[in-house]
């Protein structure tokens, strides 16, 4: 664009305020002296002249062809050659509009065209339309003083100051706005007429009825409109309807919602989802492309809208031509449904994460115990091989105590490794527990102490792998420090359960606490991997696992019911 045209049109948008007042000064002129005259014509044409360099509906720097001045020329030609109140009427009907419509940011912006909508409201009401319907009870005092009068606002509009070239924005009319603006000018001029022609009062004194009787009404309106006393209002109606835009948007939004509870595979959803799409009034068919899915339902028109972004790709063909808010509605619906499907997505992914998280977490713990019993059964043998004579009858007399617990231990671990999630549920009562526990260690030096007021029952699985992890631990520990002692000692009563695996050792340095029950501890003395999964093992089973004391002489893990 050249210099001159940029400077031209900075020109004109900092003196947007002064093209409106000469515009409406000329418009005003043309109606009240001699309308109709040659000088009226005149004044009409260097009134569209400016309404033209004024007008916010097209960009200023907008080049016409020329089909697109000839659309221009011809009608305002016309105009000017049938120039009559109908058509001026209706001209300044649509000037009140565009004013009336206008998106104001400032102040000092809105006040301006608030003058411009009074003056242009004026015009239709005491010079357009009593003439237009050749009523003439108005006195010519009146009529003088308005003619003169209203140039008084037009002028106000020359002392507005100048706009800075910052200023400089979109230019914008609200069309919803200026419609409501010219339909409520055109109904207060209607409504005068018919009261005038119907009771035969005065035109002054039935505009002044016609105003009161506009100004209770929309009193009413924004009333109702937001309500007190329980009543919603039609300010909710009407958020409801932008919702809807002429569909059922939340009996299909639900039903979705409900497809989504019901269909767990994500292409099963998503086909599904797609039927309830097409049942839209607007929607004749669509197509879609997804990462596990693809298809179409319905039926293909040249009326399209194509939405590429997402999770579901698609193609929504609909009945007829698509505006602007049936565009982003469209948009809205699928991306919805690409939520509906990515949720879907994750929510298998995570189940199979969940999956293979049991069978590991299963998997490693029963590795545990199987290590555990490998220890129990090289310790036997040990003992069968090193004792001879009546010693060997004890270590036999031990060793056919501890075969069948054995065996059920091995059993156990075969069950979980052939069912990896479903965890064991089985219960004992506490004291039979408790015997079977010191009959399983008869001749294993272990000391046992129990105070039992009450004999609820225990997740057997939970006890025995947890136990029997924390004495394989102390038992380990004993090959290096062959002179500590090992204590079971378990409390129960009606509030309260706990049971302790202690010893005499050497303590847990601070570093090893800190982490002993968050994870798998690089360690060669049986405090790695056993001592978190036993922790887990007994949160599932609503008990927790803890370290009391890691002090030397005094190492205790305490097992105890959670409240």
């Amino acid at each position: 664009m050249p210099n001159t045209s940029r400077r031209l049109i900075a020109s004109t948008i900092r003196n947007e305020y002064r093209l409106l007042a000469l515009m409406l000064m000329l418009l005003h002129s043309a109606v009240w002296w001699d309308f109709g005259s040659y000088l009226s014509r005149s004044l009409l044409l260097a009134h569209l002249g400016l309404f033209l360099i004024w007008q916010p509906v097209w960009r200023r720097d907008q080049r016409l062809e020329w089909r697109g001045s000839l659309n221009l020329i011809l009608p305002t030609l016309g105009f000017i050659y049938w120039l009559n109140w109908s058509l001026v009427s209706f001209w300044v009907l649509l000037l009140i509009g565009i004013v009336g419509g206008r998106v104001t940011v400032v102040r000092a912006e809105r006040n301006a065209y608030m003058i411009a909508l009074i003056f242009l409201v004026s015009e239709l009401l005491i010079g357009c339309l009593p003439a237009m319907f050749s009523i003439y009870s108005l006195a010519t005092e009146v009529q003088v003083l308005f003619g003169y009068g209203l140039f008084i606002l037009p002028l106000g509009l020359l002392f507005f100051p100048t706009l800075e070239h910052s200023h400089e924005r979109t230019r914008a009319v609200d069309f919803l706005y200026g419609l409501t603006v010219s339909l409520l000018a055109a109904i207060l001029g209607l409504g005068s007429l018919l009261s005038t022609y119907s009771t035969g009062a005065p035109y002054a004194t039935a505009l002044l009825q016609a105003i009161v009787a506009i100004s209770l009404f929309l009193l009413a309106i924004s009333w109702l409109w937001a309500p007190q006393g329980g009543f919603s209002g039609l300010g909710q109606l009407w958020e409801r309807y932008l919702l809807n835009i002429g569909t059922p948007f939340e009996q299909w939004a639900g039903r979705v919602a409900r497809l989504a509870d019901r269909q767990q595979n994500p292409r099963d959803f998503l086909q599904s989802a797609m039927q309830q799409f097409i049942e839209l009034p607007w929607v004749a068919g669509v197509s879609w492309n997804a990462a596990s899915s693809k298809g179409s339902v319905g039926i293909a028109t040249k009326n399209t809208l194509r939405i590429t972004d997402g999770a579901v790709q698609g193609v929504v063909y609909a009945h007829r031509p698509l505006g602007t808010a049936l565009l982003l509605h469209g948009k809205l619906l699928l991306n919805l449904l690409g939520h509906f499907f990515t949720a879907k997505e994750r929510e298998r992914e995570l189940a199979q994460q969940a999956h293979l998280q049991a069978i590991y977490e299963t998997g490693a713990r029963v590795t545990h115990d199987i290590k555990n019993l490998l220890q129990s059964l090289s310790t036997l043998t040990l003992a069968l091989q090193r004792n001879t004579g009546e010693r060997r009858t004890e270590a036999l007399q031990l060793l056919e105590n501890q075969l069948p617990y054995l065996t059920q231990r091995l059993q156990l671990a075969l069950d979980k490794l052939q069912a990896p999630v479903i965890e064991p549920t089985d219960e004992m009562p506490l004291k039979e527990w408790w015997e079977n526990l010191k009959t399983h260690n008869l001749g294993r030096n272990v000391h046992f102490k129990e105070t039992l007021d009450a004999n609820p029952s225990i997740p057997l699985d939970c006890f025995d792998s947890v136990v029997e992890n924390l004495l394989e631990n102390a038992r380990f520990k004993r090959q290096s420090e062959p002179e500590i002692s090992i204590f079971a000692e378990i409390t129960a009563d009606e509030n309260h359960l706990e049971l302790g695996i202690r010893d005499t050792g050497s303590g847990i340095p601070v570093e090893t606490a800190e982490n002993l029950f968050k994870g798998a501890l690089p360690s060669t003395s049986g405090l790695g991997i056993g001592l978190y999964q036993a922790a887990r093992q007994a949160e599932q089973a609503g008990f927790k696992l803890g370290l009391r004391s890691r002090t030397a002489g005094d190492v205790c893990f305490v097992l105890e019911r959670v409240a």
